[in-house]
């Protein structure tokens, strides 16, 4: 049976949301922060921001002095994954399987469905009006036998609208469509495709083997079989993802010193983890490993994501205290992180002035983790725990100076 897939394309997911749960952005201009190369940009655009000129990438400072009344809105991670929780409820309903990234982008496979919600613009029609009744937000949506197709189709038609590409006319669709709207095109290739003078999707697909090799190397290829429509990839749901890590004790031990600066030691493994992928956690968990068999858990769900080690850490710690009632010695610890949502913002502008210290504390020791190693810098209670049956960390480089083999963390 041939795919019939869709593509849902909402454009200002975030300052859609923002306006859902506060009334008093409607019309005004106002962007969600975000940060990129070191600076603080749009991620998002409000229309009436819009018309003023800004757009998404752009500094905070430029688009200041483009609208002086703009209005810096507080993102909010946790509604946004309310608002999609409730487009999967939807959806759920109409396809088998989809495929959403939290930002505004979701693949549909309803293949086989279409006995039960007519042909495909139909089904489509009804989930964009259900999606618009329940969170306000209107997607340009595009149906067609391959993920690839169905993107650039829907990037033809937004802001809104349907638009449906059968068997067969993939290619033709394709040949005429301004290049820069072909998925995976990144600074280096748009580079090189410039000075091709390429303008046009159908200008890669022409291509010969060898002249794609020659032209965009190893990748050529498949950048040409693109441009032909071809895309094999299935619409899959992402796994909740969860970083773990654990930390195994070679004497059982019940020192409360040595309990938190693990805590802080798995704490900031874990939380470089999640800041090298702009994440931050909403659910924090330890499992604790008693030396007679018997383990306990226990689980957290801080007001505000977590993603510094500081946080990360003082929530493991409370829970610890939670957890732990039994005199008996403890063997080992898991910390997990659990529910993790995409940053994509800087937090700073909405914090006080201590939490912007401490966030640029943070910045500074991942700084030099990311350029000499991680595990270069720690703080000193996990030091001072060391000394007392617990290692500094997974790092073998520097565990043999300070901990002698004393203990193993072991990421999961």
């Amino acid at each position: 049976m041939e795919q019939n897939l869709v593509h849902l394309n909402a454009i200002g997911f975030q300052s859609t949301i923002a306006v859902f749960f506060d009334s008093s952005l409607r019309g005004r201009p106002f962007i969600i922060p975000g940060r990129a190369g070191g600076q603080v940009v749009a991620a998002d655009v409000s229309p009436a921001a819009l018309r003023g000129g800004i757009v998404r990438g752009m500094t905070l400072s430029h688009a200041q002095r483009l609208v002086k009344d703009l209005i810096v809105a507080e993102p909010n991670p946790l509604k946004c994954a309310e608002v999609n929780k409730c487009i999967n409820d939807v959806i759920s309903r109409y396809a088998p399987a989809w495929q959403n990234d939290g930002a505004g982008n979701i693949f549909l496979d309803i293949t086989g469905t279409r006995r039960i919600f007519g042909p495909a613009p139909d089904c489509v029609c009804h989930i964009q009006n259900e999606i618009m009744d329940k969170v306000n937000i209107t997607a340009a949506a595009a149906t067609g036998t391959t993920k690839l197709v169905c993107k650039v189709a829907s990037r033809t038609i937004r802001p809104e609208g349907l638009i449906e590409i059968r068997s067969g006319e993939e290619e033709a669709f394709l040949s005429r469509q301004d290049i820069a709207l072909l998925p995976g095109l990144g600074p280096s290739l748009m580079k090189t495709i410039r000075v091709t003078g390429f303008t046009e999707i159908g200008d890669l697909a022409k291509l010969s083997d060898a002249e794609a090799l020659s032209l965009f190397g190893k990748k050529g290829v498949l950048l040409r079989d693109s441009a032909k429509g071809i895309d094999n990839s299935p619409v899959c749901a992402a796994k909740s993802r969860v970083i773990e890590s654990r930390a195994d004790f070679s004497d059982d031990v019940l020192d409360e010193m040595v309990l938190r600066g693990s805590l802080v030691s798995l704490a900031e493994h874990c939380g470089f983890d999640l800041r090298r992928d702009k994440l931050g956690s909403a659910a924090i968990a330890l499992k604790i490993f008693y030396s007679d068999g018997v383990t306990a858990e226990g689980r957290e769900k801080p007001r505000r994501l977590c993603f510094l080690d500081r946080d990360i850490a003082l929530a493991a710690q409370r829970i610890l205290k939670k957890t732990v009632d039994r005199r008996i010695r403890i063997r080992s610890v898991s910390l997990s992180l659990e529910e993790l949502l995409p940053l994509g913002f800087e937090p700073d502008l909405f914090e006080p002035e201590t939490e912007t210290r401490n966030r640029s504390l943070q910045e500074a020791a991942d700084s030099i983790q990311n350029r000499y190693g991680e595990g270069k810098v720690t703080r000193g209670i996990v030091l001072a725990a060391s000394r007392n049956n617990m290692p500094l960390k997974n790092y073998p480089r520097i565990r043999s100076d300070l901990q002698n083999g004393l203990i193993r963390v072991n990421p999961c």
